[in-house]
């Protein structure tokens, strides 16, 4: 799959729904195409709401880290980094150390406040698009991070693709094994490491 193809894709799986555009993936990647890892969550806290991003041509290129905007610029720009974000920068860090090319999604891309209070549309269209980006860039490894999150992956065929499970990066569910986060990070990334056949940097 090529770049500017997915690009060109990328228009009709970010069409706003219920006022909001879906936010498919988080990656500082030119080329999304070479990531080997994702990071999936269930679903984002912080949305991207129409009207402060504007154009969806915006919204792409940020998405493609292209034309002068960027995925983490907009997100800055829009949101209050939220303590679930630090938490994925802290693992997508370790795993870029041991050479990964990480792209960080959730199985749906849309913000609500719990989990739970996605609709069924939400969840429809949520899944399409992750099915959309895993078959696209076809990752070595997922990283899910939370029982619920596991759950809803396990539904969608990642045949081919080894999936690591750990505890939740979201309080307040990380709040209960903060204390050993290190080690938790540690471990997986080794595991990453060791599937991808990467060393250390």
């Amino acid at each position: 799959m090529s770049v500017p193809t997915l690009y060109h894709e990328a228009f009709t799986y970010t069409a706003p729904v219920d006022g909001q555009y879906p936010r498919p993936w988080m990656t500082d990647l030119t080329d999304l195409t070479q990531a080997d890892c994702f990071i999936v969550g269930r679903n984002q806290r912080n949305g991207y709401d129409v009207d402060l991003v504007g154009d969806q041509t915006r919204h792409v290129d940020a998405l493609f880290n292209r034309n002068g905007q960027t995925c983490r610029g907009l997100y800055e720009q829009l949101c209050e980094t939220s303590p679930t974000r630090q938490n994925i920068d802290r693992l997508s860090e370790r795993l870029k150390r041991i050479g990964a090319k990480v792209l960080e999604t959730n199985v749906f891309c849309f913000s609500t406040p719990m989990s739970a209070d996605l609709t069924n549309s939400q969840r429809r269209v949520g899944t399409e698009i992750f099915e959309w980006v895993y078959n696209r860039v076809a990752p070595k490894v997922i990283v899910v991070h939370g029982a619920g999150a596991a759950k809803d992956l396990a539904r969608i065929d990642t045949s081919g693709c080894r999936v690591i499970e750990m505890p939740s990066l979201a309080p307040p569910a990380y709040n209960k094994w903060h204390d050993r986060s290190e080690a938790e990070l540690d471990r997986v990334a080794a595991e990453v490491r060791n599937t991808l056949g990467h060393e250390v940097a």
